[in-house]
């Protein structure tokens, strides 16, 4: 068995897991959009109608993209930001919310991943 065969499915991985994470923030907020509206509203950021539909729409229409591997390349930066504006603008670094913080990161860090190495097996696009 030859490892290297396999190595493809790694990024697979990560895309699929990655994805269920956002499809999921995404369409709860599709629910429910008085609850990220309310929240940017709360934390001072303008247009908080407008963002809070944008961010929704981002989620699950990215989501989609970096799920099925189109253009991974291009569609993991929107997700990023939005990983890094909550990371840093929502959450902040705190000690009660160190867990947060860092699962955004973590977060941001494998989409990174995914648009600088691609998405690996059984993707629609290989960029």
């Amino acid at each position: 068995m030859n490892i290297k065969e396999y190595a493809g499915y790694g990024p697979s991985l990560v895309r699929l897991a990655i994805a269920a994470l956002f499809l999921n923030a995404g369409i709860g907020k599709l629910i429910n959009p008085d609850g990220i509206i309310g929240l940017l509203t709360s934390q001072g950021f303008p247009l908080p109608m407008f963002l809070g539909w944008v961010v929704l729409l981002s989620e699950i229409i990215f989501g989609v993209c970096v799920l099925v591997g189109w253009k991974v390349k291009y569609t993991a930066w929107p997700l990023v930001i939005i990983m890094l504006v909550a990371a840093f603008g929502v959450v902040g670094i705190s000690t009660q919310s160190s867990t947060s913080f860092i699962f955004h990161m973590v977060a941001a860090a494998s989409l990174i991943s995914l648009a600088l190495t691609g998405p690996g097996k059984l993707a629609v696009s290989k960029e």
